[in-house]
């Protein structure tokens, strides 16, 4: 036989047994529901004990009252011979094309895409960018896990059509491992789409204080962060470390809608409240709030989690007018590393965005990626040719730490 027609036969072989493999009962159990608190309370917490922070039932318990315009919760637990093996939160959005291409100088193209409408079933957290949607029991195969996500997943998005038929289900958002992991999923037609680079930064045991932190940078960016922290103090604004943003969410809220209106990808938008509701909840054990202001106004802020042993630069905001002039962006930046030192984190996770200046602080890229699957298998075809084109951005690699230092 020909060596195409027998690509071509064993290609047709593959997608019959992915067709039956899907379509055969996997023996696991599933309980959905629109509220975390519908479930066993218990078998969430044995199972997201040691998960994210954003798996927890207080957070998910927030995200209820405070989600963003739009989007409503889904949740799952997956049994295996009566025993909890996976818990699962989730999203379902409208999303418009607008909301994917932020094209402020162009209406009319503007309207053209905002008449492109579909609902996303995303698993995982839209507010929040880490492996946040998932927690699975210990000494489970990987195949069995994310055969029940698979499921469970395809339970919801069945059991939703009565708000609308869902269009795209996708999971976010994977290291190389855990992707590697969940290959499972290609026999349910997901794909794996690398996305922006996660940029962190190990934080070194013997930091105490920013001061440790500066001392082994070499001298050409130690000098470079401390005409940072000059320049906004020249300026006329003083830092502000563990505020209170309870008392300061109006004005933190209108800082983080500046820069929500000029991201490309704008899926969701966080409504007020939220962060004053997250710092009650989180506590100083595990967040912080940071502003650069003077006697009149609040220009600047941004905010760090603990989750975990990790502390994750959660969202900032700041005036473009007066960042235009003074560096409150960088400096902003800066103060996560107080905060990751101070919270005794052992790293620290810059997001994914503006990749230059956290380079130049010390991150480095860490690869992630997305599983997507479109409900019409021609069109998953068509998804996987057109992710196969899209190359996330080369993240700048710098070293701005003294040759003795990243040695140890």
């Amino acid at each position: 036989m020909a060596k195409g027609l027998q690509r071509a036969v064993d290609n047709v072989k593959a997608a019959i047994g992915r067709h039956d493999k899907r379509a055969t009962p996997s023996g696991l159990s599933c309980a959905l529901a629109d509220r975390v608190d519908f479930l066993n309370g218990a078998h969430w917490d044995s199972l997201a004990r040691d998960a994210s922070f954003f798996m927890s039932r207080d957070y998910r318990r927030l995200l209820e009252t405070h989600a963003p315009n739009g989007m409503q919760q889904r949740y799952a637990l997956v049994y295996r011979d009566g025993a909890p093996i996976v818990a699962l939160a989730a999203q379902v959005l409208e999303v418009r094309g607008s909301q994917l291409a932020n094209l402020p100088d162009s209406r009319v193209r503007k309207n053209a895409l905002d008449r492109i409408k579909t609902r996303l079933l995303v698993c995982g957290s839209l507010v929040s960018s880490g492996f946040h949607g998932l927690a699975f029991a210990p000494d489970v195969d990987p195949g069995t896990l994310w055969h029940g996500v698979a499921e469970a997943l395809y339970r919801i998005r069945r059991a939703d059509r009565l708000h609308g038929q869902i269009d795209y289900v996708m999971i976010k958002d994977l290291d190389d491992a855990r992707s590697s992991a969940a290959q499972p999923l290609r026999d349910f037609s997901y794909r794996p789409m690398q996305t922006e680079a996660e940029m962190a930064m190990p934080i070194r045991a013997h930091w105490r204080h920013f001061d440790d932190y500066l001392a082994d940078l070499t001298s050409n960016y130690r000098s470079k962060a401390k005409k940072i922290v000059k320049a906004v103090d020249d300026a006329g604004y003083r830092v502000e470390r563990n505020a209170d943003a309870t008392l300061h969410d109006a004005r933190l809220h209108a800082l983080y809608g500046e820069v929500e209106s000029r991201a490309g990808t704008r899926l969701s938008a966080l409504p007020p409240g939220y962060f004053g509701a997250l710092a009650r909840l989180a506590g100083a054990d595990r967040f912080r709030c940071t502003l650069i202001r003077n006697d009149e106004t609040i220009v600047g802020f941004i905010t760090t989690i603990k989750d975990g042993e990790r502390a994750l630069g959660y969202y900032v905001g700041f005036d473009y007018a007066v960042n235009a002039n003074v560096p409150l962006y960088l400096r902003l930046l800066q103060t996560l590393v107080e905060d990751a030192i101070e919270l005794r984190c052992t790293e620290l996770s810059f997001g994914r965005t503006a990749m230059e200046p956290k380079a130049s602080l010390g991150a480095t890229a860490h690869s992630s990626h997305v599983w997507l699957r479109h409900r019409v298998p021609a069109v998953n075809a068509l998804v996987r040719e057109i992710f196969a084109r899209v190359a996330p951005h080369e993240a700048p690699q710098r070293n701005p730490f003294k040759e003795t230092v990243a040695k140890s």
